[in-house]
């Protein structure tokens, strides 16, 4: 496994952070790679759904799960597909605006994910991770 963090303040207030990060929909706003997300199930403070994704030149399709602590951490975890994913999203109120951090650790399996795992090896899965963050960041500013 590999760990990937990723911290930055975002000039906005946490609730609309919140907003944005604990609602699956709205990945492919920021996201270019992500093709559709469909929520497949809200229950309580879990929310399942499924992402359909280019990764590496190839669509990937996965079943991902959040469970959320509003307005303050969110749990991600990846239930199917070639990568295995636990993450942890901590939103804190700072003057600035909100302190978003990521961390959790992140695997391939199978036969695609040893490819995606090649693509994304060593700095690429974090600056990927960063990449990720940035552009969150400014669509949620840009609100």
């Amino acid at each position: 496994m590999r760990k990937v963090e990723v911290s930055r303040v975002i000039k906005a207030p946490r609730k609309k952070v919140w907003e944005v990060v604990s609602d699956p929909t709205s990945l492919p706003k920021f996201i270019p790679d992500i093709k559709s997300v469909e929520v497949l199930s809200r229950v309580g403070n879990t929310i399942t759904y499924k992402t359909t994704s280019i990764m590496g030149g190839r669509e990937v399709k996965m079943t991902q799960k959040y469970t959320l602590h509003p307005p303050e951490r969110m749990e991600e975890e990846i239930l199917e597909g070639p990568i295995d994913m636990r993450v942890t999203t901590i939103l804190e109120e700072v003057p600035e605006g909100t302190k978003y951090t990521r961390s959790g650790d992140v695997s391939f399996k199978g036969v695609l994910g040893r490819i995606l795992g090649r693509l994304f090896a060593g700095s690429k899965l974090q600056e990927g991770a960063e990449e990720t963050t940035d552009k969150m960041a400014k669509y949620i500013e840009a609100q």
